[in-house]
């Protein structure tokens, strides 16, 4: 039975462009021993480790949709407090020690400095730690044990990028919005939208917006900047 452990800061050595391409497919134990730490808590990961396998075999490479596929699965099989899942040190272990296939498998090495963060970098932004995005966006947008927003808003990349790399993906309610109002539009017409709807934000409070009244906005700004004019009331 494997356990997850935590990696130390002294393991961002073994974050190498041969470890990102492939090259070197897994770093033997004796490379990394001596920055592995203990979890709080015993937490088996052979269920994950099973189900990763089944994965990358039943998903093409380098191909987005894995995200749709990865993040509810990484969530369930890794029941972990949010305080648990604030540690990077555990995000960075399945990373680089125990499956740098899998972040290989999502994204090709086409540039070093974004692999490398996928490696190390912890987050939700589409060059952060791969587990560590994945859980963190199923985190907060499941509803229970029901993951079909963290699929929609996962399903097309820029839909979970304009979402993802923004604040207000903290807020469910606006995070249903976006998917619900974006996920059929071209990606430059996200992006245009977003950008305004972000500056929209910062001048009401949030909390006090209804579900109809962010869809409302979102669809006046896709009206606007699918025509590429200009937002005179977001101005």
């Amino acid at each position: 039975m494997k356990l997850l452990q935590r990696l130390s800061v002294g393991g961002a050595r073994l974050v190498t462009p041969e470890l990102a391409s492939g090259q070197l497919a897994l770093w033997p134990e004796q490379a990394w021993a001596e920055w592995a730490e203990p979890f709080s808590r015993a937490l088996n990961l052979d269920p994950l480790l099973l189900a990763l396998d089944e994965l990358v075999a039943t998903t093409p490479a380098h191909d987005a949709a894995l995200d749709a596929r990865a993040a509810p699965l990484v969530h369930r099989l890794l029941p972990l407090t949010r305080r648990e899942a604030s540690e990077p040190g555990l995000w960075r272990y399945l990373a680089v020690v125990q499956r740098p296939d899998v972040v290989r498998h999502r994204w090709e090495a086409t540039s070093w400095s974004s692999m490398r963060k996928r490696f190390w970098s912890i987050g939700t932004r589409p060059d952060s730690n791969a587990f560590s995005r994945w859980w963190w966006i199923a985190e907060l947008t499941r509803e229970g044990a029901d993951y079909g927003l963290t699929e929609r808003a996962l399903r097309r990349q820029p839909v979970a990028t304009s979402i993802f790399v923004r604040t207000l993906s903290y807020s469910k309610p606006a995070v249903r919005a976006c998917v619900e109002v974006l996920e059929g539009q071209e990606a430059a017409v996200i992006e245009r939208t977003m950008t305004w709807f972000s500056r929209w934000l910062a001048k009401v409070p949030l909390e006090a917006l209804s579900h109809e009244a962010l869809v409302a906005e979102l669809e006046r700004l896709v009206r606007m900047h699918g025509r590429g004019e200009p937002s005179v009331r977001s101005e």
